[in-house]
């Protein structure tokens, strides 16, 4: 039997790369390929992990600020098929975080719906969902293939929408500033996760209202947040 809910919130808003899965290797490795042979340099692991989560247009627009809006197309489309022929060869280096699985299973409940936020598209979110046996947690599937991108709160107001859920019963759950500044601009309370992409002085400042660090954590982390005493 499981145990009853340990917090007030009705809607889990979870990104995905940086917090459910650990890809910054294979994000690098399709980013080099994707710039091999262009007139761009190739960006530095330290660029790529700074835009990581924001839509991979925009991503090419802050590593080849340059390029113009053709050159930035093409480059997106490379690297798209750079990271779907990693996936085609078996050789893709993602993996879910410790204790991610675990975690997302003891949060599931009648009561409380959970969703995905993330900068993939829809393709490679169905991906890795279904890669990882992920698909069975989540109501809702966010991509910017039908919404504004982070950090606009588009995505959690389409997730409210699909659940029926309100903004204020709603948890961002993400590794970097985009993803707090989502959570903060549709009205959601935010949490951040240190061991992903961007720093806690960065999280914080973004507007995190807690962080964790370690994914285990979270359940604590919400039943925190729900309490009298807490002020966000």
């Amino acid at each position: 039997m499981k145990n009853p809910v340990q917090h007030r919130f009705k809607l889990l808003a979870f990104d995905m790369d940086g917090t459910l899965i650990d890809s910054l290797a294979a994000i690098v490795d399709a980013s080099v390929e994707a710039f091999a042979g262009s007139r761009f340099e190739t960006p530095s692991p330290a660029q790529v992990r700074e835009v990581v989560g924001l839509h991979l247009e925009l991503c090419v627009e802050h590593w080849a600020p340059q390029a113009s809006p053709e050159e930035v197309r093409e480059l997106a489309e490379r690297y798209r098929q750079a990271f779907r022929g990693q996936r085609a060869l078996g050789d893709q280096n993602v993996r879910p975080y410790d204790g991610v699985d675990e975690t997302l299973s003891a949060l599931t409940d009648d009561e409380v719906f959970m969703a995905v936020v993330t900068g993939k598209d829809r393709r490679g979110l169905d991906a890795v969902l279904e890669s990882h046996g992920f698909n069975q947690y989540f109501h809702s599937l966010q991509t910017p293939d039908t919404n504004t991108g982070k950090p606009a709160p588009d995505m959690v107001w389409s997730a409210n929408t699909e659940t029926a859920t309100e903004a204020h019963d709603t948890v961002v759950i993400g590794d970097t500033s985009f993803d707090m500044e989502m959570a903060r601009n549709a009205g959601a309370v935010a949490v951040g996760v240190t061991y992903g992409n961007h720093s806690e002085d960065r999280l914080r400042q973004s507007g995190a209202h807690v962080l964790i660090h370690s994914f285990s954590d979270l359940p604590a982390a919400l039943a925190e947040l729900s309490h009298e005493d807490y002020r966000l």
